[in-house]
């Protein structure tokens, strides 16, 4: 009798435990099939000018090699990398004993033989000197003032002379060391204005003009655009990309765009297209980092991820390339929160935990 008292009392409690345990599990099935408050729009159909986007580098609107065009040991050295130039401004300086004592012997020489042709001219009317006489000295005095001519500006090659104004992007000199002529002393760049030189397809070309505004911005630079036009539009395709060359001038009064940095460039065409947006903030990144959107299936009340290309921003709103149509109804606010099919409910004044891509 106690034995099956002890069997029944066995057998309620292991009811009980299945119960509260079923329990357990249909109140955690009801928690994560709860509801997600969201906020959803419209994917919009919008109609803009055709832009064409591509990736340059940036180039210095002037940049000179400058170098000595004579031989010489350096006596003296200005500016170093990054100080800013004028035009006309002295870069460095040889030691100018020797050209200057090359000169002065040169002047010597030039005066001697302009007085020996002064001293025998006046002959040639006695017929003291022949004429074939008087056109050697004459040559003579012509070739010694051109030596003379030729030593001077050799004495002033010594001192070398910036021709731009602009940033020393490099120094390769210094004090004390001999150079010869024509070996690269500094490297001058011009930054006021700058050139981004991009590659435009076959297709989009024919809607490139001089003159088109453009947009540059920069991977370095994630904080600012740069405003500019195009000034010039290839004619030639390069046979590896098919690509036109493109170039946008850009001024750069500030220099924060420098020589060699990559640059994006976008330009407005002047046809018209038709490009479907999103709000920014609707972009996401799923976990193999590509871009997705949470689309609401309006049927089952329930989200799905897709991924979309994205494209260009304006604003506040994305292009989305690929992946989307007009009027699908994208989750805006709380994407977050969700996962794939979340059941969710929609109130337009839901602010939510709008994110972006990252």
């Amino acid at each position: 009798m106690k034995t099956r008292t002890v069997r029944l009392g066995t057998v309620s409690v292991i009811v009980a435990v299945a119960a509260c345990s079923t329990a357990r599990s249909a109140e955690t099935k009801n928690a994560s099939d709860a509801a997600i408050a969201v906020r959803v729009e419209p994917a919009t159909s919008i109609v803009r000018r055709q832009i064409s986007t591509a990736s340059g580098v940036v180039e210095a609107r002037t940049m000179v090699d400058v170098a000595f065009q004579v031989p010489g040991k350096v006596g003296r050295v200005g500016p170093d990398d990054g100080d800013v130039v004028r035009e006309g401004q002295l870069l460095a300086e040889l030691d100018p004993t020797d050209y200057r004592l090359a000169a002065e012997q040169a002047d010597a020489a030039a005066e001697h033989a302009a007085a020996e042709r002064d001293r025998y001219r006046p002959l040639l009317d006695a017929g003291s000197v022949s004429p074939n006489d008087l056109e050697r000295m004459e040559s003579g005095a012509r070739q010694s003032a051109a030596a003379a001519a030729l030593a001077h500006k050799r004495l002033a090659d010594t001192k070398l002379l910036a021709p731009i104004s602009g940033i020393v992007a490099k120094r390769a000199i210094e004090r004390g060391a001999t150079v010869a002529a024509g070996q690269g002393a500094f490297t001058l760049v011009d930054l006021d204005v700058v050139k981004v030189r991009i590659g435009i397809p076959e297709a989009d070309v024919d809607m490139m003009r001089n003159g088109q505004p453009a947009t540059v911005t920069l991977p370095a630079i994630a904080d600012a655009t740069f405003a500019g036009r195009v000034t010039s539009v290839g004619v030639t395709a390069d046979p590896a990309t098919r690509t036109y060359a493109v170039e946008i001038t850009v001024p750069n009064p500030a220099h924060r765009l420098k020589q060699g940095m990559v640059a994006e460039a976008s330009v407005e065409g002047g046809r018209q297209t038709t490009a479907i947006t999103v709000p920014a903030v609707a972009v996401i990144r799923d976990a193999d980092g590509a871009t997705l959107l949470y689309l609401l299936d309006e049927r089952t009340h329930r989200v799905h991820g897709r991924r979309v290309t994205v494209g260009t921003t304006r604003g506040g709103d994305v292009e989305i390339e690929k992946g989307l149509t007009a009027g699908e109804l994208v989750v805006v606010a709380g994407q977050q929160r969700v996962r794939e099919g979340t059941r969710v409910t929609t109130d337009t004044t839901f602010a939510g935990e709008a994110g972006g891509a990252q």
